[in-house]
């Protein structure tokens, strides 16, 4: 009697309580909060960029910076995460319970005989108000079959998100190499388009001044105005390239917006690339063996040969141990606590006969998918690699051609400003000698970043992966020293006999993400 004016008047306010819910906006503050974590979490924690950058650095600020990096890891630490929650999907369920009961009446009941007589004096044989409590262990042999078969799939998943962490970092360093160059470009095209945008304005100028000053506009003229117009709109562009190829290093490093640097391009940073001296052959061998695609695939298949017996475990039936103790207070039992064990078969016999043959076929077909993608991919791979070798072929050829024009240009430059001095020739003709000579400069220079553009294209292609694994929570010197190491083994050729990627490696890779989140935690 006592419980129920509260049952009433908890449900009363639970449904007051739920009318009054309105849609609320976020506030300011609390926008503000975020866009601040969010910038700090991005940025906060980088190193400051203390002197010219060179490429062993900024492929280390990518590994340590790059969010899409930490992406990829943070993926592969929730894989892990959930390899660990299935493991805890085989183990027996222990349930503990416990209970208070009260009734405002007494429970009174009689009993009939097979006459339909009242054959007892209406007893009870439960009190109005009693507790109980159990502990109560479960098992089924059936399911635990299955949950490990799901802990495999997981440790599959765990090793796919390693895969994928692979080839973004096989892009990102790619990447990061072309920037670099361009950006070294740009850099050294930044000493001279100044002056020769001051200059093209400064003649651009005097033809307006003398079309406004009422002279004849002949047709010689007017075709050198346009042709300064050209020349200007070719050197904005030109800058305009420059600035977006120090942007985008910028980016790929992790770098805040806006942030000023200089790139230092040496000879140390021009390794030789092994896989540009290997055979046609050679390389889709290799490729076959690491790219993190078909890797990624072989992973795949397991999971979809573990699905199959998955299904196949789905058809049999479930035999269920349990085991448990309990306790009830009621004043008319002989025993208040007991123990309890029971062994049950189960078997859904219509999911059997009617679905099984369909949840085999669909695991099944599932596999032969898996194949038929492999099959088409290896046949992308294979294609991919013989475009980046022939295009390292011809960027190499190209980056002979773009010196020698630019060595060409340059002399011809030199030559016709001496005669514009001499008052043998044309401003306009010193102008666009030298603007053609900056842009076969800078097309020399593009030509050289596309060269070493395609030499790590042709390694990502065939998936060349280091044997170490490169962790960036360390300190930034440790992994600029690390990248070093590997850009030298890439170049000296140290390979492992099917390539960077051997079970060790992969296990030490998982390892290193598998240290207790802590790739999370540094959030």
């Amino acid at each position: 009697m006592r419980l129920a004016p509260l049952a009433a008047f908890s449900l009363t306010a639970a449904i007051l309580a739920a009318c009054t819910i309105q849609p609320t906006a976020i506030d300011e503050e609390t926008v503000n909060q975020r866009a601040s974590s969010d910038w700090m979490a991005t940025f906060g924690n980088q190193q400051p960029v203390t002197g010219p950058i060179d490429l062993n650095e900024a492929i280390a600020r990518a590994i340590a910076y790059n969010m899409d990096n930490r992406l990829k890891l943070m993926e592969a630490v929730v894989a892990n995460r959930n390899l660990r929650l299935s493991r805890w999907d085989m183990l027996p369920e222990i349930a503990a319970s416990a209970g208070y009961h009260h009734r405002n009446k007494q429970h009174f009941a009689s009993s009939e005989d097979v006459n339909g007589n009242q054959s007892l004096a209406q007893s009870t044989s439960l009190d109005k108000t009693y507790s109980t409590a159990g502990l109560e262990l479960s098992w089924n042999v059936l399911d635990f079959g299955i949950n490990y078969l799901s802990a495999k799939q997981a440790a599959d998943g765990v090793m796919i998100a390693i895969e994928r962490q692979r080839k973004l970092m096989h892009n990102v360093i790619m990447d990061v190499e072309y920037a670099f160059w361009m950006a070294a470009a740009a850099q050294r095209a930044e000493n001279q388009l100044p002056g020769l945008i001051a200059q093209t304005e400064r003649a651009l100028e005097k033809s307006r001044q003398s079309a406004e000053r009422g002279l004849r506009q002949t047709e010689a003229s007017l075709s050198y105005r346009r042709d300064l117009l050209d020349l200007m709109q070719e050197l904005l562009a030109l800058e305009g390239d420059m600035h977006a190829a120090k942007m985008e290093l910028a980016s790929l490093m992790g770098l805040p917006p806006g942030t000023s640097f200089m790139v230092s391009a040496t000879q140390s940073d021009i390794l030789r690339s092994p896989f540009s001296e290997m055979s046609m052959e050679e390389l889709e061998q290799y490729s076959l063996r690491n790219r993190p695609e078909l890797l990624e695939e072989d992973y795949r298949q397991r999971i979809a040969a573990t699905e199959i017996r998955k299904a196949c475990l789905q058809l049999l039936p479930g035999l269920e141990l349990r085991t448990g103790y309990f306790y009830d207070d009621n004043s008319y039992l002989l025993y208040n606590d007991w123990a309890e064990s029971s062994l049950r078969l189960t078997w859904d016999l219509l999911g059997t006969v009617v679905a099984g043959r369909d949840l085999v076929g669909y695991a099944r077909d599932t596999e032969r998918l898996g194949d038929v993608r492999r099959a088409a991919l290896t046949v992308a791979v294979l294609t991919q690699v013989n475009l980046a070798y022939s295009h390292l072929r011809r960027a190499q050829l190209n980056h002979g051609y773009a010196t020698e024009l630019a060595s060409i240009d340059g002399q011809m430059s030199s030559q016709s400003r001496a005669r514009w001095q001499a008052s043998q020739g044309t401003e306009l003709e010193s102008i666009h000698a030298a603007t053609q000579s900056l842009l076969s400069s800078v097309q020399k220079d593009v030509s050289y970043a596309d060269w070493r553009s395609a030499s790590s294209r042709l390694g990502n292609a065939v998936g060349f992966q280091p044997e170490f694994y490169i962790d960036y929570r360390q300190p930034l010197e440790v992994i600029e020293q690390q990248v070093a190491d590997m850009r030298t083994q890439s170049a000296n050729m140290e390979l492992l006999p099917i390539g960077g990627y051997t079970a060790e490696g992969a296990e030490k890779r998982e390892a290193e993400i598998r240290e207790d989140g802590s790739a999370a935690a540094y959030w």
